[in-house]
């Protein structure tokens, strides 16, 4: 994207909108998961990252994020890139959560160092259960060398039934800030890295680490993550990260339609339409 100024009279009203953006220094990022098509919530969310650079004469990321190997695809991949294309937007930059995946491991690394992670073997059934009633795993108090321990045999396969949970607040009147899951095992071939890793980040985890570290300085969010934001700080905060700015702006929803990936995925694998590209669908 040129690093120029845009006199487009339709800039005009929204060029206050990041406080305290700087011309030729901002820098958006696209994040969509490759799990199925861009759908017209997405494109929402693409323009005004899209839109927010080019107004400043800065950067667009396109970032897959590509953390749960059992529902991304690199059909999904290129097909999100080309819908991006048929709209118009033209990332400067096309990166992956997996690009990093070792980056972020050594993260985990450090958070469990310093005593703000911990391994659990609880189940998910029991798991949810605590974190509703804001019960404190039997686990919390695990030594950090317990957890580090635990940390490096799920990431050589050995720990399945494990994950890695960030120690903030089990009596939060936030419930996603109650412990939440930063990272967990899956025996799945990865669509990018195949067989290598046997442990992936969680999104709240591994998002806020790459943003940091892809020099990204506005977060755009839709306003359904407004109470993880104090998780993305959390993360920040504790591995003295630099700082990234969010901006939230409302969902986009529609009537007489879906625009839930998991219902969408429903539709095609049970043969009820023609395929991701049905007419019917709220797709690219």
């Amino acid at each position: 994207m040129e690093n120029k100024s845009y006199s487009d009279p339709c800039y005009d009203k929204y060029k206050n909108v990041l406080k305290g953006a700087k011309h030729g220094e901002v820098v958006t990022r696209f994040p969509p998961e490759p799990s199925g098509y861009l759908h017209i919530g997405h494109v929402k969310a693409a323009m005004l990252n899209y839109h927010y650079a080019k107004m400043y004469g800065g950067k667009m990321i396109l970032r897959f994020d590509d953390t749960n190997p059992m529902n991304e695809k690199i059909e999904f991949v290129e097909n999100i890139t080309k819908d991006l294309e048929t709209l118009g937007i033209k990332p400067d930059q096309i990166t992956f959560t997996s690009d990093h995946f070792d980056h972020i491991k050594g993260q985990m690394d450090k958070l469990i160092s310093l005593g703000f992670a911990y391994a659990d073997d609880t189940n998910a059934e029991e798991m949810k259960a605590q974190r509703d009633e804001g019960i404190e795993s039997k686990y919390r108090q695990n030594s950090i060398e317990e957890n580090m321990r635990i940390f490096q045999e799920m990431v050589a396969g050995k720990a399945p039934s494990h994950c890695i949970r960030a120690k903030m607040n089990m009596q939060d009147k936030v419930k996603c800030l109650r412990d939440p899951v930063f990272y967990r095992c899956k025996d799945q071939v990865h669509h990018k890295t195949g067989d290598k890793y046997k442990a992936y980040p969680t999104y709240d985890f591994a998002c806020p680490i790459v943003d940091s570290l892809e020099g990204v300085t506005w977060a755009l969010r839709s306003i359904e993550y407004r109470d993880r934001a104090a998780l993305y700080d959390w993360v920040l905060n504790k591995l003295e990260l630099r700082k990234v700015n969010l901006y939230e702006f409302s969902r986009l929803n529609l009537v007489s339609t879906v625009l839930s990936k998991r219902t969408l995925k429903w539709f095609v694998e049970g043969g009820l339409v023609d395929g991701w590209s049905d007419p019917r669908f709220p797709t690219v």
